[in-house]
């Protein structure tokens, strides 16, 4: 059985999936360098939403955010993406009717809410050093800016790469991500690179 993306369980899949690969573990015992995952909402996020099942996951994603770390989003355009969605960020989401919001998300004209949240985007985080995924976690605005790599793209293309419909790297040369960092110490680690992307693509994402 798969795991809806995005969610807390496909976070904690990867960290399982990652740190429990003796090839990862071989291939990148020299790595040495984080991401920071830089998802940027669109209109297939949106059409994602309206999914109860893919809204829940989000929404218990959001939650594993420490509550004092959430005020880092007041004021930014993520937050104009949750009001715009009906939510905010004092919301006990235990709590939602996930069902209802969805139906809500449904009826939204979704050219005016992508208006209204232009800009906002999901940030993961990933600590990898020497083999071993050492943290995964959501990354609210301004956290882990200095991360030595950053892969920035539309959700629509994360879903691409996470359902393994394409590899990192073709989506970076053809430009539909967007890689910065030390790009000669990734093209010496391609095989860490690789393997771990196999690991993301190798996890069942439910998508009904």
């Amino acid at each position: 059985m798969g795991v809806v993306y995005p969610s807390k369980e496909w976070m904690e899949e990867v960290y399982k999936r990652v740190n429990s690969n003796e090839q990862y573990k071989k291939a990148a015992a020299n790595w040495e360098g984080d991401f920071l995952c830089v998802v940027e909402m669109d209109e297939e996020a949106l059409k994602d939403f309206q999914n109860p099942k893919i809204l829940k996951g989000f929404l218990e994603m959001l939650d594993t955010i420490p509550k004092e770390k959430r005020e880092k989003f007041r004021g930014t355009v993520n937050e104009g993406l949750l009001i715009a969605l009906g939510l905010s960020l004092d919301a006990d989401i235990s709590t939602i009717d996930v069902d209802e919001l969805a139906k809500k998300i449904s009826e939204m004209d979704p050219k005016v809410v992508l208006e209204a949240a232009k800009g906002a985007s999901l940030n993961v985080w990933m600590d990898l050093w020497h083999g071993e995924l050492r943290n995964v976690e959501v990354a609210v605005p301004g956290e882990h800016e200095d991360a030595r790599f950053k892969l920035i793209g539309p959700h629509s293309v994360f879903k691409q790469l996470v359902t393994g419909k394409a590899d990192a790297i073709t989506l970076v040369v053809s430009g539909k991500l967007r890689l910065q960092g030390d790009m000669s110490y990734l093209m010496s680690n391609m095989a860490a690179v690789r393997r771990f992307t196999e690991l993301l693509a190798s996890i069942p994402i439910e998508t009904s």
